[in-house]
């Protein structure tokens, strides 16, 4: 629940929030490190924070802390439903046991981790967790959340036969400066910029090469996030044998009003990622009214039929082409699908809407009745 973590913590935070102001009694139990403060909670969520271990503390958390945890709270405030968000941590196989134990509706929200990609990613390690726990946990699972139907389809493809909420993630509308139209689109410089987790799955050495071949006059790339990977000395190399040190600006994490600003200067948001099973930070970018540019290994294929921005491959080609086309467009273009972008927000993505759906699923599987139409 860091707010170093990327999306999930916001996304988790934002939705226990909200649920709580629909009049849900919520409880959190999470991993915390002294260097990664927690995603800012309503006072009236029981938050129960355990020590984070070694540097990625969350994959160290012993399973036994969180079990203990878990049955602590229900002795205190018995649980009815436990949503676990995310899966191959200790921890999560945890969550399990305590859900099976105590016979708890358990709603298990992969969080892009049953995406190819990202099964790929430590294979080997992943077949062997999913040969001893992984595969039999999921099977114990009462139902699932996805935040998209490409990540339910994901789901079905692995033979998972449990309903699955298509819920996608939130955000609060922000606040635009007066004019509601931004106006730095008159700028003689021009900013893309890329706000996520520095990691390889974020494709951003495709990103520096299609910004090195293209070589845009009068426009700067920014890079906002943290690197949770060691992935960062590699795009810094790759920076510096581009001859890209004048036009890309790497600026660490942004949190709070620095956040803001970077999204209210943007006049493009890139997310060059290979796999994502959501992408908040698209559904923020539109929010501040910014066209986006983002692949297929997204679920914002919206980007096109809503004309708020550019949906390519996942490859060079395409970002290349992609970033050629969006760069290319006037500033009235982009203009006008920043506008189109956050009126599609106001109509899909904020929090008061998703968590009454969310409150609507909690209660059928608690109570039955006729299946939710979100629940495929």
């Amino acid at each position: 629940m860091g707010e170093n973590g990327g999306g999930p913590p916001r996304s988790v935070s934002q939705l226990c929030n909200a649920l709580y102001q629909l009049g849900n009694s919520i409880g959190i139990v999470t991993a915390e490190h002294p260097c990664d403060p927690i995603v800012p909670l309503d006072a009236g969520i029981r938050l129960t924070k355990l020590e984070g271990r070694g540097a990625s503390f969350i994959g160290r958390l012993r399973a036994v802390d969180f079990g203990a945890a878990l049955d602590d709270v229900h002795r205190q405030d018995p649980i009815s439903v436990v949503h676990q968000h995310g899966i191959w941590l200790r921890s999560s196989h945890a969550v399990t046991d305590f859900s099976f134990r105590n016979k708890q509706p358990l709603v298990v929200a992969p969080r892009g981790m049953l995406e190819s990609w990202a099964i790929n990613n430590s294979k080997w390690k992943k077949k062997l967790a999913w040969m001893l726990y992984q595969k039999r946990d999921l099977e114990r699972a009462t139902a699932f959340h996805a935040t998209a139907l490409s990540e339910a389809e994901s789901i079905r493809r692995l033979g998972f036969k449990q309903p699955i909420a298509v819920i996608p993630n939130g955000v609060e509308l922000p606040k635009l400066p007066q004019p509601s139209i931004i106006n730095h689109q008159s700028s003689d410089q021009k900013t893309a910029l890329f706000l996520s987790r520095i990691n390889p799955k974020k494709g951003l050495p495709m990103l520096l090469d299609a910004w090195e071949k293209l070589s845009p006059s009068g426009w700067r790339l920014v890079i906002a996030g943290n690197d949770d990977s060691n992935h960062l000395p590699m795009l810094e190399r790759q920076i510096t044998e581009l001859g890209l040190s004048d036009q890309v600006e790497i600026v660490g994490s942004l949190f709070g009003d620095a956040k803001e600003q970077a999204y209210l200067n943007a006049d493009l948001f890139v997310l060059p990622s290979y796999s994502e099973n959501f992408g908040i930070v698209v559904t923020e970018a539109l929010g501040y009214q910014v066209p986006v540019l983002t692949t297929t290994g997204c679920p914002w294929q919206e980007l096109e039929t809503e004309r708020c921005g550019w949906w390519v491959d996942p490859t060079p080609g395409g970002i290349e082409a992609g970033l050629k086309s969006a760069l290319e467009a006037s500033d009235q273009e982009r203009l006008e699908m920043g506008v189109r972008g956050r009126e599609l927000v106001k109509q899909k993505y904020l929090w008061p809407a998703i968590a009454d759906n969310m409150t609507v699923f909690y209660k059928w599987l608690l109570e039955g009745g006729t299946r939710p139409d979100f629940v495929v």
